[in-house]
């Protein structure tokens, strides 16, 4: 029937399944229902697999889903939080300012830093001594440069004491210095185009960041979230610390200008002349450094716990 080659003894054709030598109403067609059964078992076994395949990804994606609705959920619940806080510190401060009162005035400042710089004025007028001399040291002077900056922390914590003046030379100082030349870097990099836009915007970012060095050591945060934290404590109060400034630097330069007019008109001496206007800066300097440290311990206040 098909067409094949079989052999003369045959009994069945094993190309189509045709019998040989049997009457044609006895001769058995061919069986293909097995074969049938077979490749229907197939299809179905790769139904049910393609299937099984298709609830897997079903799965997988309402899991992705219910993964990505708590993560949402949970950042929403922390913004929330982060919200109410804030809301619960500003009514806090609206509430203390409203009844006529604020964590810094530029006049409370300014006293309470004379008080503190006049009582450590030798101290550190010693300690700037050292710094100059050892200044070519390697290593040693990074040390003494953080600790030097951070002078105004030292005061914050303790406005009675009086610091020794070998305090820069503390080893604990060398240990952030990584972070204190990171967070200058980004400081000045930032501060740098702010300057292009007529100084006003750079002012404000500096004051912003004020507080930033101060942090870093103090609550041992990185650069970068020492200056988002010195920004948040600063704010409402840049124009008070600016007027700080304004305020000591023009005491300065009144007694300045009333002392070298009266030495003048006395003396007439240089070598006079020079010498007091060296204490005199160094009386502004370190009256300065205390008026930062009182300016610190108040606004670190202002971090939420």
């Amino acid at each position: 029937m098909c067409g094949q080659m079989v052999k003369a003894e045959a009994l069945k054709c094993r190309y189509c399944g045709y019998w040989f030598n049997t009457p044609n109403d006895t001769k058995p067609t061919p069986d293909n229902r097995s074969e049938d059964e077979a490749r229907r078992q197939q299809e179905e076994a790769r139904r049910q697999q393609e299937e099984a395949r298709r609830q897997q990804d079903e799965a997988r994606r309402q899991q992705d889903e219910a993964r990505r609705r708590q993560q949402d959920e949970a950042r929403r619940q922390q913004d929330e939080a982060r919200r109410r806080r804030e809301e619960a510190r500003w009514q806090e401060e609206n509430s203390f300012s409203s009844q006529g009162g604020r964590l810094i005035t530029v006049m409370g400042v300014i006293q309470e830093g004379i008080g503190i710089g006049l009582k450590n004025f030798l101290s550190v007028f010693l300690a700037c001594i050292l710094y100059v001399i050892t200044i070519w040291v390697p290593y040693l002077n990074v040390g003494t440069t953080i600790g030097l900056n951070t002078l105004p922390l030292k005061l914050s914590k303790n406005s009675d004491a009086v610091v020794s003046p070998t305090f820069i030379f503390d080893g604990h100082y060398r240990k952030y210095m990584g972070e204190f030349f990171n967070l200058v870097g980004l400081m000045s990099i930032s501060i740098f185009p702010a300057l292009c836009f007529m100084f006003v915007p750079a002012i404000i970012i500096s004051y912003g960041w004020s507080q930033a060095l101060f942090l870093l050591l103090d609550k041992e945060m990185s650069p970068s979230e020492a200056m988002m934290q010195s920004t948040k404590i600063t704010y409402g109060y840049k124009s008070t610390l600016f007027w700080i400034d304004v305020v000591c630097s023009l005491v300065f330069f009144i007694i300045s200008g009333i002392l070298m007019w009266i030495i003048g008109m006395i003396l007439n001496s240089m070598v006079v002349t020079f010498i007091v206007m060296a204490v005199l800066i160094a009386i502004f300097i370190v009256v300065k450094m205390a008026c930062n440290a009182v300016v610190y311990r108040e606004l670190s206040k202002r971090m939420a716990e």
